[in-house]
């Protein structure tokens, strides 16, 4: 693959083949009402391998090209979705592209009648399409991942997968749920049906069935670098590319990491200053994530970052209150040497009556025996192994931020599986 890469990037752009996907983004106001609904946020816990079973489910010479577009929307200032088709002939659904997971699901038509929160999701039809197939004999069968809201299940299948209108993928794995009350009402009132992963296959719930992103590499010759881009616009427009990034898009120079390991995107970071304090200095690690809306601290760092402040946590909402009139500094993250900087204004949320503020940083926890947000023990295992230490995704002795859109939307990013490396630039 480093070949193939190698020679890509000696190509003309016109040479090189992306899939454009135009995103957009829910006002703020929208946002906001969502995410402080009583009982709809809860946030996300990596737990180590040693307390239970365990966390949640292009070279800078590369070029882009213009290439299809599907139409995206983001749910919750979070979860970019747009339209991917399965099936012969195609049934459309709405999927989040999320690269803090590796599974590709869709409704079933159990979900849609008897789960309360899937009644008005798109259900996948088996029946209705000649190119499906149910997994070949001695393949993993039963689908079942946590997420930090809770449980989603159903079955594996196979079949044509098509993004945009010229790029199919035959022969896809993906599960058709039937079971999603985990997702709770988040799930019912939001505008996607399913999830397609963009992580690295270790932390799929079915390992040795090749992604969406890996089968349209190897099926589509024109698709020659294995990396894609995201453009998270702040009321206004973005983008997804697949098969490279838009040069449009950015200014200056990709600061290039090497990832810490490929399981998540989780890249180190150098230090962590907020206003004139370091809340870190190299012993730190980011996992950058499409569908998280906000930033969340290592929980000692959180609290004291809220408590600086003056801040209430109110655990209806997993948020700390604060003064709307409170001062609150600039956050920096120093990343392959260059500052991410996120502006205080980004760092407050004000409800619609315009009386209460929320600091946007909360709590990232870690090892709690309660847990939802574990994956497969299996999956542990295979952490583990590549590791060498424990079932979290980076060297003993870092603290795990997770990097949400608050952070992702401040710059272009590029997403190299191949070199296993997390890119971004400077915004256009």
């Amino acid at each position: 693959m480093q070949l193939k890469a190698a020679l890509a990037a000696l190509l003309p752009a016109s040479a090189v083949a992306t899939i454009k996907i135009p995103i957009s983004k829910l006002p703020r106001e929208e946002f906001t009402a969502k995410l402080l609904t009583a009982g709809s946020h809860k946030p996300p816990t990596l737990m180590s391998a040693k307390s239970s079973s365990s966390v949640r489910g292009a070279s800078a010479t590369s070029r882009k090209l213009g290439g299809e577009n599907i139409v995206i929307r983001d749910l919750g200032n979070a979860q970019y979705y747009g339209s991917v088709q399965i099936g012969t002939p195609a049934q459309s659904f709405q999927v989040v592209f999320d690269t803090g997971s590796a599974d590709f699901w869709v409704p079933s038509a159990a979900c849609t009648k008897h789960e309360s929160n899937c009644h008005k999701k798109q259900a996948y039809d088996p029946s209705a399409s000649t190119s499906y197939a149910a997994v070949e004999a001695g393949a993993k069968s039963e689908f079942h991942i946590e997420y930090g809201s809770g449980p989603v299940s159903g079955d594996f299948a196979t079949d044509t997968v098509r993004l945009a209108d010229d790029y199919d993928v035959e022969d896809q794995t993906f599960a058709i749920v039937s079971h999603t009350t985990g997702l709770g009402e988040t799930y019912k009132v939001a505008s996607f049906d399913g999830i397609l992963g963009l992580a690295f296959p270790i932390l799929s719930q079915n390992p040795d069935a090749p992604t969406v992103m890996k089968n349209l590499m190897e099926q589509d010759s024109s698709i020659t670098l294995h990396m894609f881009g995201f453009f998270l616009g702040d009321e206004a427009n973005g983008e997804l590319t697949i098969g490279g990034y838009d040069e449009s898009r950015i200014s200056g120079e990709i600061t290039w990491v090497d990832l810490l390991m490929p399981t998540y995107w989780v890249a180190p970071i150098d230090s962590v200053k907020w206003g004139t304090q370091t809340l870190s200095d190299g012993t730190s690690s980011g996992i950058m994530d499409t569908g998280t809306s906000l930033i969340y601290a290592p929980a000692a760092i959180a609290t004291a970052m809220a408590n600086s402040l003056g801040g209430m946590f109110y655990p209806q909402v997993q948020l700390y209150l604060i003064d709307c009139d409170t001062p609150v500094p600039d956050l920096d993250f120093i990343v392959g040497g260059k500052a991410i900087t996120i502006p205080s204004e980004d760092l407050v949320l004000q409800d619609d009556s315009g009386e209460f503020c929320f600091f946007t940083i909360s709590s990232m926890n870690f090892g709690s025996q309660e847990s939802t947000g574990e994956l497969a023990d299996e999956v542990v295992e295979q952490i583990t192994q590549l590791a060498g230490t424990s079932g979290l995704p980076v060297p003993d002795g870092m603290d795990t931020w997770l990097l949400g859109d608050t952070l992702l939307r401040q710059i272009y990013t590029v997403w190299d599986v191949d070199q296993e490396k997390f890119g971004f630039a400077d915004l256009a």
